[in-house]
C-alpha cells in the first residue's frame, strides 16, 4: 500500500523489503533451510542471491496490494433526526 506513494513510498517499501527479507535470506541460504527441505528443488533456488530475495518480497508486496481484495471496509455516517433539527431551531 505504501508504494502507491511516488519516490517516498517508493523508498520506504523498498527499504522494508530489504530489512524483511535479511532474516529471510539468512535461514534460506546460511542456516541451509533451502538444502535441507527444499532439496528437489533446482540448485538456484536453494541458494538465493540477497538482491534476487528482495526484489522477490518487493514484487510479491505489490502484488498483494494490487491481486487481493480489501476484506474490510468501513465507513462513518451521520444522520440527524428532522424533529431534532427543528427542536434546535426553535430554541
Amino acid at each position: 500500500m505504501i508504494n502507491k506513494i511516488p519516490f517516498l513510498g517508493w523508498f520506504l517499501s523498498s527499504a522494508a523489503a530489504a530489512s524483511l527479507s535479511i532474516p529471510f535470506w539468512i535461514c534460506w541460504t546460511v542456516g541451509g533451510i533451502g538444502k535441507k527441505y527444499f532439496y528437489w528443488l533446482p540448485e538456484i533456488y536453494q541458494s538465493i542471491p540477497f538482491w534476487n530475495c528482495v526484489g522477490l518480497f518487493i514484487v510479491i508486496a505489490i502484488l498483494k496490494g494490487t491481486l487481493i481484495p480489501k476484506l474490510f471496509s468501513t465507513s462513518n455516517s451521520q444522520t440527524v433526526n428532522k424533529e431534532i433539527k427543528e427542536n434546535k431551531a426553535k430554541e
